[in-house]
């Protein structure tokens, strides 16, 4: 995958920055950052990567839990703040394995960063929409968070097919163009062959 094509799944994170503070240098209470934190994470789960779009309710999550005395100062911290669904958020809680070191995990249990580290070099996505760890602290995460649900799972196959029809109908405007330009006859299994892979993108859908 070159750098210009967009990942299907766990974007490169950074923060956006720009955060408003009040008159006294501090900050609003992190309900006000919420559409900040959003763009910041890309509309999506920072656990689960179900978009906005894909699931009923997102949340605000304070990444190091402010129920610990040695985060409260973190409450209203923008970067601190995660944007997380519902159940990813209700099931990490105040979760917090690596707590009394600087870190995220403990080199076993805990969270990857997604400021911080690239989540593809810790989960994959197969083809039928499972999600399979590649260190830790990958399963810890899976485990926790029921990563494996399945609707989780039909999320990520349904977007692994229409990526692949994104390409392929692509490849398909491009092949029929130059023949259209070399009056070429089209080789009628290029277009059958994107038929089935729509009827089998329809399927999931049905």
């Amino acid at each position: 995958m070159s750098a210009d094509t967009p990942r299907v799944f766990f974007p490169i994170l950074a923060r956006k920055g720009g955060y408003p503070k009040k008159e006294d240098g501090s900050y609003y209470g992190y309900g006000y950052y919420r559409a900040h934190v959003a763009a910041d994470c890309e509309q999506r789960c920072v656990y689960c990567d179900a978009t906005d779009a894909e699931v009923e309710v997102m949340q605000i999550d304070h990444f190091r839990p402010e129920s610990f005395t040695e985060f409260e100062a973190l409450a209203n911290d923008p970067l601190n703040l995660h944007y997380a669904c519902a159940r990813c958020n209700r099931w990490k809680w105040d979760n917090w394995p690596a707590r009394g070191t600087p870190h995220t995990h403990d080199g076993e249990n805990g969270f990857v960063d997604p400021f911080k580290e690239d989540r593809s070099e810790y989960f994959e996505v197969k083809s039928d929409g499972r999600v399979e760890a590649l260190k830790p602290p990958a399963n810890y995460m899976i485990r926790l968070l029921h990563l494996q649900r399945e609707y989780l799972r039909k999320l990520r196959e349904k977007r692994l097919l229409l990526a692949e029809l994104r390409m392929c109908r692509a490849s398909l405007k491009a092949e029929l163009q130059a023949d259209l330009d070399s009056g070429r006859r089209s080789d009628p299994r290029v277009m059958l062959e994107f038929i089935e892979r729509w009827e089998r993108f329809e399927a999931l859908l049905g």
